[in-house]
């Protein structure tokens, strides 16, 4: 999930809009903050249809009796922060985080006496009403796709069971949600499957909204200083990004994204760890770290991640065609950032190259690659109000239900 954010970046999917800021900020020192929670009763009829959100687009809450949220509340969002949402891994140093995380449900609304900021809750509340036996599905956006592909699989599979083992499901995915539903209907969960779209046996329509489904250059910049959510430069700093498969995932599947002062192509390998090390990227711009055998072999987990995600999302030969209907949505009009700068051999991270798009995802890199037969439209909503714009409400409803609402490509 994404939206405009400050005080200098959320690229990849942020999360609060810039616009709200300054209320926010007021609104929450003078009533204190919260988040709206959307009830949704069980799907009880023939047909469900399930949500799937985009990266930082679930709520994550400690393990254990009294759970405390760890993503995300405003109050973290105005404090500076000294936990991270790091995920441990072998021979890491110490690093202030918040231990074991689990999802609870999508995000929904972030709420201060003068503003909020609605990431999910428009459109739940939409689901709940107008579509067939909505469900809400949540996961932790930091791990490996394929972990929360697998994850969404099982949720299949336990509704279509509940229903008798004749339900029909409907998917909406958002943003990195359309990669996780994607390797779950192709591959039929974490691993690679016997047969083709193997995960979509009792898949009947999917829509696919802001998706970046070959990667994009706008999350390399996170990946390198962090991300700032506000004013915490904490939960999501370069040590705990580093720990994000996903985060690496999100990266562009090929490293054809820098270029020049005048925007010509420069030729630098972002997926070779040796150029990580040897420019001193993310946690390697501390020079001790660059002889560290746990963090090498953290980076190459990492780098192969990306890897074999983009290997399994790829067209291959003889793939068929997908057995579903599909629904394409695509963010347009807004100057989105479409690449890398490097000048003299260093990177400069305040002067991006950008492009079409939707304020996050480049709408060249918004339609599948994959052979998929899908209708297309159109939005000049930003990245994450394409899931409370009205007209794209509309378009949803009206596809679920199998009318025509776009332009038809056929693979």
């Amino acid at each position: 999930m994404r939206g405009e954010t400050i005080p200098r970046k959320l690229r990849a999917m942020r999360t609060l809009h810039h616009s709200c800021v300054v209320l926010l900020l007021l609104g929450a020192v003078l009533t204190g903050c919260g988040a709206a929670r959307v009830n949704v009763p069980p799907p009880t009829g023939e047909e469900v249809t399930i949500l799937v959100p985009g990266y930082r687009g679930s709520f994550l809450v400690t393990e254990g009796p009294e759970p405390e949220r760890a993503w995300l509340t405003v109050g973290q969002a105005l404090s500076r922060g000294e936990r991270t949402l790091a995920i441990p891994f072998p021979g890491q140093r110490p690093v202030p985080n918040y231990g074991p995380l689990r999802p609870d449900g999508p995000m929904t609304k972030l709420s201060a006496v003068f503003a909020s900021v609605d990431a999910y809750r428009s459109f739940m509340e939409f689901g709940r009403d107008h579509l067939p036996g909505f469900v809400p599905f949540s996961y932790d956006w930091r791990r490996d796709i394929r972990e929360s592909a697998g994850a969404l699989c099982a949720r299949i599979e336990q509704l279509v069971a509940e229903g008798g083992g004749k339900r029909k499901v409907n998917i909406v995915a958002h943003s990195m949600g359309g990669l996780v539903t994607l390797h779950c209907l192709l591959h039929g969960g974490a691993q690679a499957g016997e047969r083709p779209w193997v995960g979509a046996e009792h898949v009947k329509r999917v829509v696919i909204i802001g998706t970046p489904f070959t990667g994009g250059p706008g999350i390399f910049d996170d990946l390198l200083v962090g991300t700032e959510t506000l004013r915490n430069r904490a939960l999501l700093a370069p040590e705990a990004l580093f720990t994000f498969a996903s985060a690496f995932q999100l990266v562009s599947a090929r490293s054809d994204f820098f270029v020049d002062a005048g925007g010509g192509p420069v030729e630098v390998d972002a997926l070779d760890p040796a150029v990580w090390l040897k420019q001193g990227w993310g946690p390697f711009a501390d020079s001790a770290l660059r002889e560290d055998e746990a963090y090498r072999a953290q980076l190459i987990r990492m780098l192969d991640a990306h890897r074999e995600l983009h290997e399994a999302l790829a067209p291959k030969p003889g793939l068929p065609a997908a057995p579903f209907e599909t629904l394409v949505v695509v963010g347009t009009g807004r100057p989105t950032v479409s690449g890398v700068r490097m000048v003299d051999g260093t990177l400069d991270l305040k002067h991006p190259p950008r492009a079409d798009g939707d304020g996050s995802v480049l709408s060249s890199r918004a339609v599948p690659v994959l052979p998929i037969p899908y209708q297309h439209v159109d939005s000049a909503a930003e990245h994450v109000a394409l899931m409370s714009d009205r007209e794209v409400l509309q378009f949803v409803e009206r596809f679920l239900r199998g009318e025509k609402v776009g332009t038809v490509h056929s693979p």
